[in-house]
């Protein structure tokens, strides 16, 4: 739902929603995440996303990403990836990648973020994107895996020394994306 066809008392609703999320009353933000899984709509991701980085209690942080695992509006997914590529989320993206592979909505648009993510964090960063990417429901499109193929000949071409486990998890995604460029009948570029 659009933030333009919420009626006035929607309005009010969730702007004392988001008051309440960036209260420090950790029952008032727990209240807050609770209700926007009934009042919430694509909009309040931001907000939700800048109060998880910038700290929450455990029991709310587990409320939030209970809530984001359990969207299912694919309007969703554009500000979620918005949050994921912002630099100022890098403490929490490893969070949100696990929130992505355990959620229902299709990510698999985006795979070249994920590679990208897998190739310029560490070992643990290129699991993660490993393990979102193995359980896609969907085949990603040509041009995402063809752009993560590229990804992986640039980062396999460099001579510079590199960690060992995550050069066979980095492996392992060439060849998962060797699969997916045949199912989608396309060129491989990486393994020949």
């Amino acid at each position: 739902m659009s933030k333009s066809n919420l009626n006035k008392q929607e309005k009010l609703k969730i702007n004392q929603l988001l008051g309440d999320l960036q209260s420090k009353d950790e029952l008032k933000v727990a209240s807050a995440i609770k209700a926007f899984a009934v009042h919430g709509h694509a909009t309040i991701i931001e907000p939700l996303i800048t109060v998880w980085r910038s700290g929450l209690s455990a029991e709310n942080e587990v409320l939030l990403i209970d809530l984001l695992q359990s969207l299912k509006d694919t309007s969703a997914v554009e500000p979620l990836m918005e949050a994921f590529n912002n630099s100022e989320n890098r403490g929490i993206q490893r969070k949100l990648l696990s929130t992505f592979w355990n959620s229902k909505l299709d990510f698999s648009e985006y795979l070249a973020d994920f590679v990208l993510f897998g190739i310029e964090g560490d070992f643990l960063d290129a699991l993660e994107a490993i393990t979102l990417i193995e359980n896609f429901e969907a085949v990603a499109p040509e041009p995402s895996i063809l752009e993560s193929q590229l990804l992986l000949k640039e980062y396999f071409g460099q001579t510079e020394v590199r960690d060992e486990q995550k050069d066979a998890i980095l492996t392992d995604l060439a060849i998962l994306l060797k699969d997916f460029s045949e199912l989608e009948g396309t060129d491989d570029l990486y393994l020949d």
